[in-house]
């Protein structure tokens, strides 16, 4: 009879110790579900974006003195004829800053300052008297602003790089002037302290 109680008291342990095991697995799945949800964020939500591929890296030669990308025989910059005898029409080029009440009053924590390192667009206003919109032809690409007309040409190489797909251009038939807004394109190793509150 005690060999009964003690072998009936055993199953009841274990089976006690299997309960305890089998709510402690349950508390970690719901904790592993809990942090996987306290993790997520806009990007987690709707279907899942297929990974980039992978662009192969390009080949550098050790002995170049410069990028290929520093000499593109593609600029639009090379392809205008240097015996173009169109007038360059008078432009204005300007920096512009993105920039809140605090930094305007000049507050001790802003974080903008006069430098074109705070600057997020470059404005190009181009003056063209006599001249129609639809004869206008403007080239921008990263590093280069171009615009023909029949009587003006303007040719600019870009000191910053510039989303020329983002940028916006519209004409002024009262003054035949047509303004360009780019959107200057800082890269990931871009570090300055006006990006500190730049949710971009």
């Amino acid at each position: 009879k005690f060999q009964e109680h003690k072998m009936a008291g055993g199953l009841g342990d274990l089976s006690l110790l299997s309960n305890m095991l089998q709510e402690s697995q349950e508390l970690e799945e719901q904790r592993e579900e809990q942090n996987k949800v306290a993790t997520m964020g806009p990007g987690d939500i709707g279907p899942k974006k297929p990974a980039e591929p992978v662009k192969p890296a390009k080949k550098v030669d050790p002995n170049a003195i410069w990028d290929e990308d520093e000499v593109d025989e593609g600029r639009i910059l090379n392809k205008v004829d240097k015996g173009d005898k169109r007038a360059r029409p008078k432009y204005d080029l300007r920096y512009r800053q993105n920039i809140k009440t605090d930094d305007a009053l000049g507050a001790p924590w802003s974080v903008q300052d006069n430098s074109s390192m705070s600057c997020r667009e470059i404005i190009i206003k181009v003056d063209m008297p006599g001249t129609k919109f639809s004869t206008v032809k403007l080239d921008v690409t990263r590093k280069e602003f171009l615009v023909q007309a029949p009587k003006y040409l303007l040719a600019l190489s870009l000191s910053e790089d510039v989303n020329a797909d983002k940028g916006s251009a519209k004409w002024d038939s009262d003054k035949d002037q047509l303004e360009v807004i780019l959107p200057i394109v800082r890269g990931d190793d871009f570090a300055h302290y006006s990006m500190l509150d730049d949710p971009k």
